[in-house]
């Protein structure tokens, strides 16, 4: 039933842009296929627009802690691009980013508490030398699918199509999680996120 040992996810991104309903869905999927499964309290989410980040372990065997360690995710996947960079040190030295290429200026730059990080952030995130896919928000912004507002979900059929998740299985999940008035647009995201992977000719994890 469990296909592989397990991973150690850093889902990120600022308050509002669904990291919570993300989790709660990858998770219920892999409760389903066998894992025991460990998220940690996400950070930020008082404040709309906040900073947030997100622990989330799933393995076939006893989890002792729902934290990572530095230098311990297999993946982050981040819907905001300071965040990524915030979190990157998270990761292994053969870890993966998906991201994509939003960004917001987070509250305490914005009140001047802190300056913002200097550079494009889509080239510093470029150097850091990973494995990395980056989701150009610009590129889709022609589609009827609001692409900032559902990055949630839109990573998720992106994390799916490169995990080889079952789609009809994981649709499920949607159905029994997302209010039924926003699930078409939301199964329209999920589509998205697996075409955008496709066209990046991602390969699938075996």
């Amino acid at each position: 039933m469990c296909k592989n040992e397990g991973k150690n996810l850093i889902i990120c991104g600022v308050g509002g842009q669904g990291i919570v309903l993300f989790g709660k869905i990858l998770g219920q999927f892999l409760i389903n296929k066998g894992y025991e499964l460990k998220i940690s309290d996400v950070v930020g989410l008082g404040q709309r627009g906040g900073n947030v980040e997100c622990h989330f372990r799933y393995s076939n065997k006893p989890i002792m802690s729902p934290l990572i360690k530095v230098g311990e995710a297999d993946y982050i996947i981040s819907f905001e691009q300071t965040e990524t960079l915030r979190n990157a040190h998270y990761l292994k030295d053969d870890g993966l980013i998906i991201t994509s290429t939003f960004e917001m200026s987070s509250p305490t730059v914005n009140v001047e508490i802190e300056k913002d990080m200097e550079g494009n952030k889509t080239e510093i995130i470029k150097e850091l030398g990973r494995n990395t896919f980056i989701i150009d928000v610009a590129k889709y912004s022609d589609t009827d699918i609001n692409i900032s507002q559902m990055a949630n979900v839109i990573m998720l059929g992106f994390y799916s199509s490169f995990m080889g998740y079952d789609d009809s299985e994981m649709i499920e999940v949607m159905r029994k999680t997302i209010n039924p008035k926003f699930i078409d647009s939301n199964i329209k995201a999920y589509e998205l996120g697996k075409q955008i992977c496709n066209e990046q000719k991602v390969a699938v994890v075996k």
